[in-house]
């Protein structure tokens, strides 16, 4: 069984996930996307106000919210799931699935020279790993 601080760690890991797909959706609108622009600045280093930020970029940002939040409300129902039937074996192939999304992800930003990505990238994984890792509930799944 978790303890009750890695779970409510991976809900607010969720949570945060979401929020995040929320700014990144509200991209579609130059009124709301001052933090996409920022993250694009910071990813495409140095930090210097050249964010790289394209209109055409609108779309591929607020699309990616969109997915960001489908796949937030999904880990967070599996997170649930998984925390109420500890049978059911879900955190191996839900952490598989998070494995291929960094690996993926993480490969493609840093062959095109966007190491800020995979550096975020690996900073979610971590708020997700941590948890899982200190619960021990790989080990205990056959």
């Amino acid at each position: 069984m978790m303890s009750a601080i890695w779970r409510q760690w991976l809900t607010v890991w969720c949570y945060l996930v979401l929020g995040l797909g929320v700014i990144f959706a509200g991209s579609a609108w130059p009124q709301t996307d001052a933090a996409v622009r920022l993250f694009y600045d910071v990813i495409y280093w140095p930090l210097d106000g050249q964010s790289g930020w394209q209109e055409s970029l609108r779309l591929t940002a607020a699309i990616l919210g969109a997915v960001m939040m489908g796949w937030a409300l999904t880990l967070l129902t599996l997170v649930q799931t998984a925390l109420k039937q500890p049978n059911l074996s879900l955190w191996r192939p839900m952490t598989g699935a998070i494995l291929v999304w960094w690996g993926v992800d993480s490969s493609i930003s840093v062959a095109l020279n966007t190491p800020g990505n995979a550096i975020s990238n690996t900073g979610f994984l971590l708020l997700y790993l941590i948890p899982v890792f200190a619960s021990g509930v790989l080990r205990k799944q056959v």
